[in-house]
């Protein structure tokens, strides 16, 4: 098997679908007020990190269209949700926030797919959340998001854990046995 820095992305990709279906189907378990119940982290409960997780998908999806300004993928309405905000939820309920993550996590697989060999080293430029322009590079900017999305789900595994809950969304051990 060829692996390349394509093959690179597209695994992450995969593996972060994986890992947020696996994620919600563990958390689909609990009931809303569980998932509302403020943890103290960052985000405060499970549901504000999900969100959080969520939303994120969608912006950097959406910040790195400057990439490939001329793909019909750019085109899909679906990846601007009108609600998308980084100050108020993505979703009125578990079931919609769910169908999002596994719409958003898909298309970025798909993305990764498409977007060329040639492509990560590639400048651009994207808003943050304050608005500011900032100038960034592909393929770091690929690893962020992967690691940032890793991070979260490392959080929610966390709350789990301490809650004596089950969960191995986040073993990419048992993803990476699933290719061979």
């Amino acid at each position: 098997m060829d692996y390349n820095q394509k093959e690179s992305y597209v695994y992450r990709a995969s593996y972060n679908e994986v890992a947020n279906r696996d994620m919600f189907e563990i958390l689909s378990g609990l009931t809303d007020k569980a998932r509302r119940r403020d943890k103290g982290s960052f985000f405060g409960s499970l549901w504000g990190i999900l969100d959080h997780l969520v939303t994120a998908e969608y912006m950097w999806l959406n910040r790195f269209k400057p990439l490939m300004p001329d793909s019909d993928f750019f085109r899909d309405p679906g990846l601007l949700p009108e609600n998308l905000s980084w100050y108020d939820d993505l979703c009125g309920s578990f079931e919609e926030l769910q169908e999002r993550s596994a719409y958003i996590s898909g298309k970025l697989t798909s993305w990764f797919r498409e977007y060329p060999l040639d492509g990560y080293g590639k400048p651009f430029q994207y808003k943050d959340s304050k608005g500011s322009v900032r100038d960034a590079v592909a393929g770091p900017s690929f690893d962020y998001l992967f690691i940032h999305q890793l991070h979260h789900r490392g959080q929610i595994s966390q709350v789990l854990d301490e809650a004596g809950l089950p969960n191995n969304f986040a073993d990419n051990l048992l993803f990476l046995e699933g290719l061979t």
